[in-house]
């Protein structure tokens, strides 16, 4: 009962994805077999990962040959669910707005570009002519979407639990190292803190002083309640509320340390 209800799934996908039987150049091939052999899970059938190689401007130049434009659709939506999953169980206390800003920066394009730089997808992207002049300047785009066709070959190759472990290798490290930077500015994080502990909004007061030589010195004050928390300077006042949010944060968690969970 289940094969025939998963039959129909495969055969369409394979009419969308499937490599031609003709896009069997010998140097390609070994040189995609070169490539599964480094990848933390390898492909079965090596003509997907010829298709997520295939980049549209090389597909154009060569008869027989899909392009992985597709693959990328379906890649994008895997890739940011399994990275969700992965800063979901990394930072079980966050709450959804520090858990979404900690996904966008690992999936935006420069974060994928990456971690298929780590892979080394550089190497083995199939670019035609005109496009690979332009390697260079597009470089993070190119590979960004390559590695999510990379794992939308695998999924229609090995199915979603390889693709998931492919993703999860692949960004493991990047996602522990989010413990060691700064993601958020340090305004939201105050307001998020504010809001989470004592549910109110810290509030600016800015002022702005002219210098003798013509410079502009804005000084920014911000308080919780009526508590004043931080004050701080900088050449605009987007500056200066960011550095007086940074003092500000400083001693509201000083003040209100996040309790920690006893271990069971």
């Amino acid at each position: 009962m289940s094969d025939k209800i998963r039959q129909p799934r495969r055969t369409a996908a394979q009419r969308i994805v499937s490599p031609h039987e003709d896009a069997n150049n010998a140097v390609i091939m070994q040189r995609a077999e070169e490539f599964n052999r480094q990848l933390p899970t390898p492909f079965k059938n090596i003509r997907y990962l010829v298709v997520a190689l295939t980049h549209s401007s090389f597909a154009s130049e060569h008869r027989g040959y899909v392009s992985n434009e597709k693959l990328e659709f379906v890649g994008d939506g895997i890739v940011n669910f399994v990275v969700a999953e992965l800063v979901f169980l990394e930072f079980p206390d966050a709450h959804e707005g520090d858990l979404s800003k900690m996904r966008a920066a690992l999936v935006k394009e420069q974060g994928i570009y990456e971690r298929a730089l780590e892979l080394g997808l550089d190497r083995y992207l199939l670019l035609g002519k005109g496009e690979d002049r332009m390697r260079d300047e597009r470089k993070p785009a190119i590979l960004a979407d390559g590695f999510e066709a990379l794992v939308a070959a695998l999924y229609f190759d090995r199915g979603m639990q390889a693709a998931a472990n492919l993703v999860r290798s692949v960004f493991r490290k990047a996602v522990e190292d989010l413990r060691n930077v700064g993601v958020l500015d340090h305004k939201t994080a105050l307001q998020e803190e504010t809001q989470r502990i004592v549910h109110t909004l810290p509030s600016y007061e800015t002022q702005v002083q002219h210098a003798g030589d013509g410079a502009t010195v804005f000084t920014s004050l911000v308080y919780i309640g009526k508590v004043l928390y931080g004050e701080g300077q900088g050449s605009s006042k987007k500056k200066a509320e960011e550095d007086a949010a940074k003092a500000g944060l400083e001693a509201f968690v000083a003040e209100h340390p996040r309790r920690t969970e006893p271990s069971p």
